[in-house]
C-alpha cells in the first residue's frame, strides 16, 4: 500500500514538473528586481559572486556536471573559466530546450545569458 501511495505521490509531481514554464521562471527569478545589478541587496549579483568565488578559489578541474540545470547557467558561468568541459542536465525537455536554443544560436530562448 505504502508503495502504491509512493508511486502515486511520484506520478503526481512527475505531471506537475511536465507544466513547469522556463520563460516565465527565467522572467521572474533573471530580471530586475531580482537580478538588478545595481542594487546591493539584488539576489542574482550576490549568488554570480559566490559561484565565482567558489569557482575561482576551491573548485576546478577537467569537467564539470550541473544536475538540474533547469532553464538557466549562471551558476556555471565562473566555471567555465576553470573547467575544460561543462556538462549542463535536466529532467525537462523544455528547459533543456531552452538552453539549447541560447547555446546554439537558434533565437527563441527566454534570456540572453551573455
Amino acid at each position: 500500500m505504502e508503495d502504491k501511495a509512493r508511486e502515486n505521490g511520484v506520478a503526481a509531481m512527475a505531471a506537475c514538473y511536465q507544466k513547469f514554464d522556463p520563460a516565465a521562471y527565467l522572467q521572474y527569478n533573471y530580471t530586475p528586481p531580482r537580478a538588478d545589478f545595481a542594487r546591493k541587496d539584488s539576489i542574482v549579483p550576490w549568488k554570480l559572486a559566490c559561484l565565482h568565488r567558489a569557482f575561482t578559489e576551491d573548485v576546478s578541474g577537467d569537467l564539470l556536471v550541473d544536475i538540474g540545470s533547469g532553464p538557466t547557467l549562471y551558476q556555471v558561468l565562473s566555471g567555465c573559466e576553470v573547467f575544460n568541459k561543462v556538462i549542463l542536465t535536466d529532467f525537462l525537455e523544455v528547459n533543456r530546450q531552452e538552453l539549447r536554443r541560447w547555446l546554439q544560436d537558434e533565437g527563441g530562448c527566454s534570456l540572453d545569458w551573455t
